[in-house]
């Protein structure tokens, strides 16, 4: 009886353990913003989700660390008092594991650029003309996609929010500067990202931390503002923490390295923190005022009408839909879906990021129609040869299947959950 015993543990202990390997190892050693209404709920949802449609998620599912999946999906329990509460789901989250982030930050950087043309009291679609005063800068005077061919700090936003534009960031990202972002995301108890670098091609860490002299001008070419070139201080002498990824990847001279490509000094910006970032945009209301983001109501209005749209819905500036699918930039759910969007009450306002093999969406999900809201934030790593810089990645293969089901998911699971109260989302659905 007692070799059955031991026989019968050691078969329960293989299936147990194999269970954690499946559904994915939950951790929470970073815990969403203190002042945000959010609860962590200590389970197993979203593996036991995939797990109901396995046949879906069976690659992913067979070897979830391989693909380094991280994932938070966060409830919404709407109260009758027009508060709500956030019940936050993780699967896999670890925030020591670094991810590149792409174009997730160019979220917080519209926001925190927008902040600053209201602190300056410059219209952010004043004229703005960068001028270049070292050689890895450029200077910027002409935009073809606006009205009066001249840039903007608001076309800027709008081009990075509709179509990922990296010029558009670049540009901002001049604007603001590392250390003046570092200091805003500290003063939000964001305290684990780094915004540090152009999206130039040619510029190292170091000419990344030289920023442009920029002029803006009003409506008579007039000028309202002098910015002087500067330089960053905060990371001229920066604790970085050393980040690698991979087995070999191409220099930017086209040459094979066989090392791990260093990340050490590249943006950095956990899930947790633009899942957190998000939040507080959307729903400013659940922040207490001396966190909320200093923004006017044509800022919000003109930020998450370009999060939501698809480009093809913008006039100005405007995007060859052809070119730029409805998918374009929604991942989550429609990574795969190549044809015109057809949802009339659905609506996302998302960043995606996609870069070196990594694939990351933050979005907020609001389906007017249907009473249902919620967040979902994803990010899926795809390199099965481990070489960066290659052009070889599994995004349509495996990355885009992947999100676009699991917003599939969480969407379908969201119009089966009961709830005692809804939420009021006219403010969303006014925006187009």
């Amino acid at each position: 009886m007692r070799e059955i015993y031991h026989l019968n543990l050691h078969k329960y202990l293989i299936i147990f353990f194999l269970n954690i390997l499946i559904v994915g190892a939950i951790t929470y050693a970073q815990k969403p913003v203190a002042y945000l209404p959010t609860k962590l709920a200590n389970d197993n949802l979203i593996g036991e989700l995939m797990q109901q449609r396995a046949d879906e998620f069976k690659t992913i599912l067979s070897n979830p660390r391989k693909y380094e999946i991280q994932i938070i999906y966060t409830q919404i329990n709407h109260k009758e008092n027009g508060q709500a509460e956030l019940i936050q789901h993780q699967y896999q989250l670890n925030p020591k594991q670094y991810f590149y982030p792409a174009s997730l930050v160019k979220l917080p950087l519209s926001v925190l650029a927008l902040e600053k043309c209201n602190l300056l009291n410059i219209p952010s679609g004043a004229s703005m003309i960068t001028l270049a005063s070292h050689h890895c800068q450029k200077e910027v005077n002409v935009d073809s996609s606006t009205i009066n061919y001249k840039p903007s700090i608001a076309n800027y936003v709008k081009k990075m929010m509709l179509v990922s534009d990296n010029d558009a960031y670049s540009r901002t990202f001049e604007f603001m500067g590392a250390d003046a972002i570092k200091k805003r995301l500290l003063s939000l108890n964001i305290k684990n990202t780094d915004i540090l670098h152009r999206f130039d091609p040619g510029c190292n860490t170091l000419d990344n931390l030289y920023y442009n002299p920029i002029v803006f001008l009003n409506e008579n070419g007039d000028t309202i503002y002098k910015q002087g070139a500067s330089k960053s201080l905060t990371y001229q002498n920066y604790r970085y923490i050393k980040k690698t990824k991979g087995k070999a990847h191409y220099n930017a001279r086209g040459k094979l390295i066989r090392k791990p490509k260093v990340f050490t000094q590249n943006n950095v910006m956990p899930l947790q923190e633009i899942n957190d970032f998000l939040i507080a945009l959307m729903y400013p209301q659940f922040v207490p005022k001396e966190k909320q983001f200093q923004l006017k109501n044509e800022d919000y209005k003109m930020l998450l009408k370009a999060m939501s749209q698809y480009p093809r819905e913008s006039v100005i500036p405007h995007y060859d839909g052809s070119k730029f699918e409805d998918s374009y930039k929604k991942y989550l759910m429609f990574a795969d879906y190549h044809d015109t969007i057809k949802t009339d009450s659905l609506r996302i306002f998302n960043v995606v990021g996609q870069s070196y093999g990594w694939l990351a969406d933050c979005a907020y999900f609001v389906d007017h129609k249907n009473n249902i809201d919620f967040f979902l934030s994803a990010v899926i790593y795809v390199n099965a040869n481990q070489v960066l810089n290659d052009g070889r990645y599994e995004y349509k293969q495996i990355g885009f299947p992947f999100l676009s089901k699991l917003g599939k998911l969480i969407y379908d699971y969201e119009r089966t959950r009961k709830r005692d109260y809804y939420g009021s989302f006219e403010r969303f659905t006014e925006l187009n």
